[in-house]
């Protein structure tokens, strides 16, 4: 068994020296953000990491995986969360495998694509918490003195942090009980039910084609804006939205034809089983003009199945920035309701909303009770025309229009997440945004945003002059093989799936990060056919490459190499 001398939590030199145990760790060894008193590596995996990625075994001295001991003669496939070990006159107890980050795959030479490949094979290493403190020496021999073989294994708990199948949730659910699972390791099960659960939503209730539904409620937001609950005249449960998409909605008028518009989902409520949609009635805006004059309770509608990648993305750490000009509120609005049942694992955000004055401020009261219910959150609301009973610091905080200027201001300053249970400072760069609003607001934020190097692949956006997002598919359906799974597909426009959704569908697991085009982990060979892409990537794509989390088929045949 080998020791490490005081480096970095990664960077780390073998010793000989007897180790002092303390509460919380091995006294002197700095851990990593992360909450877990000790990793132990198994000396096993050494030979075996070297020979799969082909790298020198010499190369790599004792402790290079990051790992405060290491260990001989037991494996994760051996151990179970909440096991009791003793080496030495130290107690520990089992809490989870390892989770490698970025810093696992630069140590050992690797792109960051190394770490789900990792996991796969459980040979991950795995934390331990300090029972009793004492003294590791090189000869000490680990013993399991106390075995929870109801647990699940280290080996597969790593695995099972991999699945994409709702037939995990279970097993995950069960994990999440364990009262000897790591801090890390429970936020990482909890992301892992959440990216099930909102994968579900894809398959729940949705239907194909014009389903007619049943104006309910309709009520006054505010000046010139409105909202609808619409309930399916059929009975039948509606497809849960994810927070931000639209419904297309088509306006059967006698006389005047068929009036065709998408808008955004602001709520739904699946006891109900009703949307609701607002409306903001536009100077010309011949649809939006019918819902405010001649919708009312009881007209009929027809919709399409929620559509739409301007989603939130629950299962990272970063802060979030949620942008919004007048009505664009209403995406930003679903956004907030799912942040906020994250509860306290949901990170710091920045609610930041440009409206003109009270009289046009829709779910002000509605936003303030969720802000109130968020644990980390700045608030900054201009008002370019505040009226005479406008309340500075109640109704807004800032009177004019955003400058970039003061996007910087409010941005640039470092925070503090927990993602892992300890504090961990980030650059205010480091934060996911969230932008919808006109035309001229987001490209001003966006290029605010550039100006401090953001990343681009952090910021998502929508305008109220997006045509990609109402823009009709260019092929209703298609069929798709992947070619290296054997497996065909059936694509339906009406669906709304990107090509990464019907392969999930698909039971097959196709590596991806972010799901909107920034991060690049889910480009295949296309071997046959053409696709659009809505967002459009953050880089342009290479000829015979596709990058299926935003694409859509845009021909009758696609054959990818996946």
């Amino acid at each position: 068994m080998n020791g490490r001398e005081v480096t970095t939590s990664i960077v780390r030199s073998p010793s000989n020296l007897p180790l002092a145990v303390i509460e919380g760790g091995i006294s002197e060894n700095e851990p990593a953000v992360h909450t877990e008193h000790v990793l132990a590596f198994p000396s096993e995996h050494y030979d075996y990491w070297s020979d799969r990625l082909g790298t020198p075994r010499e190369s790599w001295d004792w402790c290079w995986f990051g790992e405060n001991l290491t260990v001989a003669g037991i494996s994760e496939e051996d151990l179970h969360v909440g096991d009791v070990v003793d080496i030495g006159t130290a107690r520990f107890r089992v809490t989870s495998p390892r989770i490698p980050c970025f810093k696992v795959a630069w140590r050992i030479g690797q792109p960051d694509s190394i770490l789900p490949k990792l996991l796969e094979t459980g040979r991950v290493g795995f934390h331990l918490e300090v029972l009793r403190p004492g003294t590791v020496r090189m000869t000490d021999v680990l013993t399991v003195s106390a075995r929870e073989t109801q647990a699940i294994t280290v080996a597969e708990l790593a695995r099972l942090l991999l699945s994409q199948s709702p037939d995990a949730l279970p097993r995950l659910k069960d994990v999440l009980a364990l009262p000897a699972l790591g801090y890390k390791a429970r936020n990482a099960v909890r992301q892992r039910i959440n990216l099930i659960e909102d994968k579900q939503r894809l398959g729940t209730g949705r239907w194909r084609g014009w389903r007619p539904f049943t104006v309910g409620a309709v009520r006054r937001e505010a000046e010139g804006i409105s909202s609808f609950d619409l309930r399916p005249e059929d009975g039948k449960p509606i497809a849960p939205p994810a927070p931000g998409q639209f419904l297309t909605v088509r306006l059967d008028l006698p006389g005047k034809g068929d009036v065709v518009r998408p808008w955004t989902i602001s709520g739904f409520d699946l006891e109900r089983n009703e949307y609701r949609i607002t409306v903001r009635r536009m100077e010309g805006g011949h649809a939006s003009q019918i819902m405010h004059e001649r919708i009312v309770p009881k007209s009929r509608l027809f919709l399409r199945p929620p559509a739409g990648q301007f989603t939130l993305d629950r299962g990272g750490f970063r802060r979030i920035a949620m942008i919004s000009g007048g009505i664009g509120v209403t995406p930003l609005l679903a956004m907030l309701k799912d942040y906020v049942a994250l509860g306290e694992q949901a990170p710091p955000l920045l609610w930041l909303q440009v409206v003109r004055n009270s009289r046009l401020h829709p779910f002000a009261l509605e936003v303030q009770a969720l802000l109130s219910k968020a644990p980390l959150v700045q608030r900054v609301i201009w008002y370019t025309h505040p009226e005479a009973d406008d309340v500075p610091g109640l109704d807004y905080d800032r009177a004019g229009r955003p400058t970039a200027a003061q996007i910087e201001e409010i941005v640039r300053p470092q925070y503090v997440v927990r993602p892992f249970g300890k504090d961990v400072p980030l650059p205010g760069t480091e934060t996911e945004f969230y932008v919808c609003g006109p035309t001229g607001l987001e490209a001003m934020i966006r290029s605010a945003l550039l100006g401090l190097a953001v990343r681009p692949g952090l910021v998502r956006s929508e305008t109220f002059a997006a045509v990609g997002r109402a823009a009709p598919a260019a092929v209703d359906r298609a069929r798709v093989h992947f070619t290296k799974s054997g497996v065909w597909m059936d694509w339906h426009a009406d669906d709304g799936l990107t090509l990464l959704d019907l392969a999930e569908a698909g039971g097959l697991e196709p590596p991806y990060a972010c799901r909107t085009g920034g991060c690049q982990s889910c480009a295949q060979r296309l071997v046959e056919g053409s696709v659009d892409y809505n967002p459009t990537p953050a880089n342009p794509q290479e000829p015979g490459s596709v990058l299926l989390c935003c694409a859509r088929p845009a021909s009758t045949t696609l054959r990818i190499d996946l």
